[in-house]
């Protein structure tokens, strides 16, 4: 009897099983059902997230390689002083043209070594920055045929900047957009309703807009590569000191101190007597007012005294 009872619980536990299985099988069934709408919207969604996914691996293929150094932004600084600046100019002037060079920005102005003096009537002495862009190929000659130039040279900075993975990034970004946009294009072309044209160009459009951003910005690398940016300084001055530099010995640096200080006072006299000058008028009259408060202070006393 109880081994009755065990086999009809058995048996009981089988059928519930099986109809578990069905019902598995059934949900299977049901969600593998493949969906049937389809449309310009998901065509776009799943060509951008394909691009996207390119986007990603180009970025990311190159970062375990180890950049080249193609693309070096340079970048240099010179300062000189002179006792003929117009010659100094011409001659860098004739220098840059020379090397097939340009001015991108000059300004020129004018500075009193005492600034007692009024400005147009003190000696000036003028001063010059340059910004100029040299053919890179030709910067090294180019700061060589400057040191035959009659000035001395205060300063020299030189800095280079590797611009490789930011030019290699933008590339293939350029690349991808040009793949998207010729694949919208495509798209534009088999749409057949006014709203799936009108996401479309709105897609193209903008992916046009970025792609001539990032052209603009690799234009710009280009131009910075090719021609290197050289910011000059030229200043006149009255007197320049016949030597200079580190391990200048005692009676030396003495020497000097006491010319330029000779210097600086020659100067300084010059414009305080320029600016005595101008002051005659106005010393006059203060001579004047202060003559007349004499007088009428002289007659208030000798009133008081009757």
């Amino acid at each position: 009897m109880g081994k009755k009872r065990l086999g009809i619980i058995l048996l009981f536990f089988l059928m519930l099983s099986g109809c578990a299985g069905d019902d598995n099988g059934d949900d299977m069934s049901d969600t593998s059902e493949p969906s049937e709408s389809v449309g310009y919207n998901n065509e776009i969604s799943e060509d951008m997230a394909i691009e996207e996914e390119v986007g990603d691996s180009d970025f990311s293929s190159g970062e375990g390689e180890k950049l080249i150094g193609d693309k070096v932004i340079r970048r240099v600084q010179l300062e000189y002083e002179t006792l003929d600046f117009q010659k100094t100019t011409t001659y860098i002037l004739d220098t840059v043209s020379e090397h097939d060079g340009y001015i991108e920005y000059s300004n020129e102005s004018s500075y009193s070594p005492s600034g007692i003096a009024p400005r147009d009537q003190a000696r000036q002495y003028r001063q010059i920055n340059y910004l100029f862009r040299i053919p890179t190929d030709s910067l090294d000659i180019f700061l060589k045929d400057l040191k035959g130039m009659d000035a001395y040279k205060l300063s020299e900075n030189i800095g280079a900047e590797d611009i490789t993975q930011s030019y290699r990034d933008t590339e293939s970004r350029i690349n991808i957009l040009e793949k998207k946009e010729a694949r919208l294009n495509e798209l534009l072309e088999q749409a057949e309703s006014i709203e799936a044209i009108l996401e479309i160009e709105n897609s193209l459009s903008e992916t046009i807009a970025e792609r001539e951003e990032l052209q603009s910005r690799l234009n710009t690398f280009d131009d910075l590569i090719d021609y290197t940016e050289v910011h000059l300084t030229v200043v006149e001055r009255p007197r320049i000191a016949n030597t200079r530099g580190e391990g200048l010995s005692f009676w030396e640096r003495i020497s000097e101190a006491f010319v330029n200080s000779f210097y600086a006072f020659y100067y300084f006299i010059q414009d305080a007597f320029i600016w005595l000058i101008y002051a005659i008028p106005f010393i006059l009259i203060l001579a004047v007012l202060v003559g007349i408060g004499f007088y009428i202070r002289k007659i208030v006393i000798k009133n008081r005294k009757k």
